[in-house]
C-alpha cells in the first residue's frame, strides 16, 4: 500500500504571475504503481513522474501546474490515488492560496 501525501509548491502563488507549481501529490512505494491524478476546476495541467525503487515498489509524483489568478482564492484541488490494496480511492484536498 502506498504512503500518500500532498505538498505545497516552493513559492507563493501570485495573481497574474507565470505558471507555477501549485502542489505535488505523492504516492510513495506502491506495488504495483498507484494511479495518481488531480481533480480541479481550473485550467491547469498535471506532470507525472514515476520512480522505481530498489525494493520493487514505485513512487509516483504528480505536479499540478497553473497560472495563478485571484478568482481561485480558496478553491480546492483534490488529489486522487487508486491502488489495488486500498478499499476505496484515497482523496486528499488542497486549498489554494493566491496572493
Amino acid at each position: 500500500e502506498p504512503k500518500v501525501y500532498v505538498s505545497a509548491g516552493p513559492a507563493a502563488l501570485l495573481d497574474g504571475g507565470d505558471e507555477a507549481l501549485v502542489a505535488t501529490c505523492i504516492a510513495e512505494r506502491g506495488r504495483p504503481a498507484a494511479e495518481v491524478f488531480w481533480e480541479a476546476e481550473l485550467y491547469g495541467r498535471s506532470e507525472r513522474q514515476s520512480q522505481d525503487e530498489l525494493n520493487g515498489t514505485t513512487t509516483v509524483r504528480v505536479n499540478y501546474m497553473w497560472k495563478p489568478q485571484s478568482y481561485a482564492q480558496g478553491r480546492m484541488l483534490t488529489c486522487v490515488v487508486r491502488h489495488p490494496t486500498l478499499q476505496t480511492e484515497f482523496r486528499t484536498r488542497y486549498k489554494l492560496n493566491v496572493q
